[in-house]
């Protein structure tokens, strides 16, 4: 499995980029967040329910466009992954406000205008950024507010990344060790039976 891994590792990068627009368009909405079951709480924020199944769901049909006949194989434990990612999300959110980590309006606005998804030939296009976000039920401040998230979550990881002074260990292990250092000094809650 592992070695299946290694070799679809380019995909990962893509469910990762994907999962990130999903959350992006899907993520946001109005939702009654007090009386939406949690599934997992991280220094106080909670991952709610909803929240939770969306991105699995997400994760899940992804799998099935990139490994077709073995997604049930890469499916298993898919759970517990989109929990750990959820949860590494909000981790990487606290270290930001900790630390006055934040995504700026120049940045917020320079993602919009050079997402091809709202250029025509090339060049920003008000009229279209306006429909996508209409099409996908969402308002520009929310797709703004959840762009801000995305941006500060990716400013957070680049500065931990940045930390990393060996060259013998993997990212992703120098990551995980990093999240884990991380996790053994905040509150985190997880609700398992909310998961089922």
């Amino acid at each position: 499995m592992i070695k299946t891994l290694r070799k679809n590792a380019k995909y990962f990068y893509f469910l990762f980029f994907l999962v990130i627009i999903t959350f992006v368009f899907w993520g946001v909405g109005s939702v009654d967040k007090q009386h939406s079951a949690v599934v997992a709480e991280v220094a106080g924020q909670k991952i709610t329910a909803e929240r939770f199944w969306r991105e699995y769901e997400a994760t899940r049909r992804l799998y099935r466009e990139i490994f077709k006949d073995k997604a049930a194989e890469m499916e298993q434990n898919l759970k517990e992954k989109v929990l750990e990612d959820l949860i590494n999300e909000e981790l990487l959110l606290y270290l930001a406000k900790k630390y006055g980590i934040e995504a700026t309006e120049r940045e917020i606005q320079d993602a919009i205008i050079n997402d091809p998804r709202f250029q025509r030939n090339g060049i920003f296009q008000k009229d279209i950024y306006f429909q996508i976000l209409r099409l996908n039920r969402i308002t520009p401040q929310q797709y703004e507010s959840s762009l801000q998230r995305q941006i500060t979550i990716g400013k957070t990881f680049q500065i931990i990344m940045l930390a990393k002074d060996q060259a013998d260990i993997s990212d992703e292990t120098f990551f995980k060790s990093f999240l884990k250092a991380v996790k053994a000094n905040i509150s985190i809650k997880i609700n398992k039976d909310a998961l089922s």
